[in-house]
């Protein structure tokens, strides 16, 4: 059984979670910051993923829908991503309404107590968790 990574796209980093191998459940993995604009995101991504490459089967990304149901401004830059990201890694990239991802994020790490600080270091991690524990709700996976 192969994992399910969750992507949280922004262009200076991106919040990661992976499934369970039963894809059940969504962990928080971890942030990238992008270090080094010569390098192609998908780089600093496969170094990130290194412990999951063998294991994963597809990568669902949070697309930026309006609250009109219509496509933001960032969305051409998440499909040219997510088309890069398909030809890197060689598996199905899912494109999935992130639309309050973010906002139940910072939501939740609110209720924790954390300072800004601290509450801006995880909110792209935990909104890359929301976004696949959607995606794998969603889709129910069985055996």
């Amino acid at each position: 059984m192969g994992r399910v990574v969750g992507i949280d796209f922004g262009t200076k980093r991106m919040g990661l979670a992976v499934s369970d191998p039963e894809k059940k459940i969504a962990i928080p993995f971890a942030v990238v910051e992008r270090k080094d604009f010569q390098k192609k995101w998908v780089e600093e991504l496969k170094s990130a993923l290194a412990v999951y490459l063998k294991d994963m089967e597809t990568i669902v990304i949070g697309l930026p829908l309006l609250m009109k149901n219509e496509e933001g401004d960032r969305a051409a830059l998440v499909k040219a991503f997510a088309k890069e990201l398909e030809e890197f890694f060689h598996l199905p990239v899912v494109l999935w309404d992130e639309r309050l991802s973010s906002m139940q994020a910072d939501r939740a790490l609110k209720e924790l107590s954390l300072n800004r600080k601290k509450r801006t270091e995880k909110v792209d991690m935990i909104a890359a968790t929301f976004l696949l524990q959607s995606y794998l709700d969603c889709k129910s996976f069985s055996k």
